[in-house]
């Protein structure tokens, strides 16, 4: 990978995996997307008042979800310019999700396992992300399984790849 991103670049290939998973060496376009939204290696946000407010609204959250909050919380991650059509991830779960409670445990109880909100995808679908670390959107009768990780998820967001649409006619 070398001579296809800056040294600079190269610390941070390094440090996105170790820190948040392995994200493909063979597409720096993904921690090019990164650096573009505000991540940095290392980078730490307080999440203690998107946890009180969550909780308090009656979510219960998983640690996975904790963890990605903290690394990649307001970062709004974006396709490349290669990718179509275009793509966003809006991690902010408080924003996204508030509103969302039923539709959290609905998913938790059909897919068996706890969701907790993420963000949003693609400016207009909840997003949430399951304990195991998978990363699902939520339409109208519709989920998206954008990874079975984050980093999955991210690599998916920014340079795309099969349609990962799943019909749910269980969901409102």
């Amino acid at each position: 990978m070398r001579g296809i991103v800056s040294g600079r670049d190269q610390e941070n290939i390094r440090d996105v995996e170790q820190l948040s998973g392995m994200f493909r060496d063979d597409d720096p376009s993904v921690v090019r997307a990164l650096v573009a939204a505000g991540w940095f290696p290392r980078r730490r946000i307080d999440i203690t008042s998107s946890v009180n407010f969550l909780e308090g609204a009656g979510f219960q959250l998983n640690g996975t979800a904790l963890r990605v909050w903290e690394e990649f919380g307001e970062l709004v991650i974006k396709s490349s310019a290669d990718r179509v059509p275009a793509s966003s991830l809006r991690v902010d779960p408080v924003d996204a999700c508030i509103d969302a409670l039923d539709e959290a445990v609905l998913l938790s109880r059909r897919l068996g396992q706890n969701y907790s909100p993420l963000g949003m995808w693609s400016v207009q679908f909840r997003s949430y992300i399951a304990a195991d670390g998978k990363v699902i959107a939520v339409g109208t009768h519709t989920i998206w399984e954008l990874g079975s990780s984050f980093t999955e998820a991210v690599t998916y967001v920014v340079t795309g790849g099969e349609d990962r649409v799943h019909r749910a006619d269980w969901l409102p």
